[in-house]
């Protein structure tokens, strides 16, 4: 079964970042690989990859691994998606083939699972939420095509999907967000914590999400800008 465990961000400063996310949730350093540079929590591998272009930065791709690329190629026609639409790659970020989902957000596979840090670490990356116009027809995608299922639907039209592990938000869009991947979210055992760290690593604390959101209780950002929710209670899965 495919297994969401892999978010990508494109940075002008990779190695800004990463001391970032290792100083303030504890991230390990795994991996180094023109350039960019590989970071986990023991399940989840974050990439890091340079961009020079300010405008091409910002999170650039979902990877799911232990998913063979013919098993998803046959899967593809159920969505109303041409099964050329799957194509082989290279990537410094261990993915062997790629596509897009109904919205245009690029998905990443690996046939095995992504590198990770040998131990768990205390700070787990298990959110990651996008932007769509029609949360329904993207969530019979993921459902459809990368083996999840539904967790959680929202009065505000907003469907979560979830691998049993990882939570992916498919929030409705409206005219203040952009369509696409928005932000990601670590459980965390102190958002009070998390806040004092994100302080002293020189970016702000971080706002108090409104109430009507399910899950996280605040958003703080990383350096680049970057939006990252914060939660103690979790998310469903």
């Amino acid at each position: 079964m495919p297994q969401l465990r892999q978010l990508v961000i494109a940075a002008e400063d990779p190695g800004r970042l990463a001391k970032f996310y290792q100083e303030v949730f504890d991230l390990e350093k795994i991996d180094e690989v023109d350039g960019g540079l590989f970071l986990s929590d023991g399940v989840f591998n974050l990439g890091i990859l340079p961009e020079a272009d300010p405008d091409k930065c910002g999170f650039r791709h979902l990877g799911f691994d232990t998913a063979r690329a013919e098993s998803i190629r046959k899967k593809l026609p159920h969505v109303g998606i041409d099964e050329s639409a799957i194509s082989e790659v290279r990537s410094a970020a261990a993915i062997d083939h790629e596509f897009k989902d109904p919205d245009g957000n690029l998905i990443g596979i690996n046939s095995r699972a992504f590198d990770v840090a040998y131990a768990a670490r205390l700070v787990p990356i298990r959110h990651i939420a996008l932007y769509t116009p029609n949360p329904a027809k993207l969530a019979e995608f993921y459902c459809k095509v990368l083996d999840m299922k539904e967790v959680e639907r929202t009065d505000r039209s907003s469907i979560f999907v979830s691998d049993g592990y990882f939570n992916l938000a498919l929030l409705y869009q409206r005219k203040e967000e952009p369509i696409g991947l928005n932000h990601f979210g670590f459980h965390v055992r102190s958002t009070e914590e998390m806040q004092d760290r994100a302080e002293k690593a020189g970016v702000r604390r971080g706002a108090k999400r409104p109430e009507r959101i399910p899950f996280a209780e605040y958003r703080v950002h990383d350096p680049e800008g970057n939006g990252i929710d914060i939660s103690q209670k979790g998310w469903r899965v």
